[in-house]
């Protein structure tokens, strides 16, 4: 029984767009949801402490927005260094075997 690593490089490839369509898509949604509340919120002043509590969540929210699309795009850059290494090798076992 011959063990191998089968490769393909159009899934990585996939898995890549993928993870950077969902950042794209998560910051749009957020940010959108976060500007339709500050336009039904505009009104109050910032002394409230409703305003004042809004204002904290949403920090907090983009906060987390942040560190949550800065480890989608570490994954996918992982996933791109996995792709190359694999490519550059299957490359060389079929200079290998040529």
């Amino acid at each position: 029984m011959t063990r191998g690593l089968v490769f393909h490089e159009g899934s990585l490839t996939a898995i890549e767009q993928a993870l950077a369509d969902a950042t794209t898509q998560i910051q749009d949604h957020v940010t959108g949801i976060l500007d339709a509340v500050n336009a039904q919120t505009g009104a109050w002043t910032a002394e409230t402490p409703s305003r004042q509590a809004q204002r904290d969540y949403e920090q907090r929210l983009r906060t987390g927005l942040t560190s949550l699309t800065e480890a989608l795009d570490t994954v996918r850059a992982a996933v791109a260094d996995h792709r190359e290494r694999a490519h550059d090798a299957e490359v060389e076992n079929v200079a290998i075997v040529g």
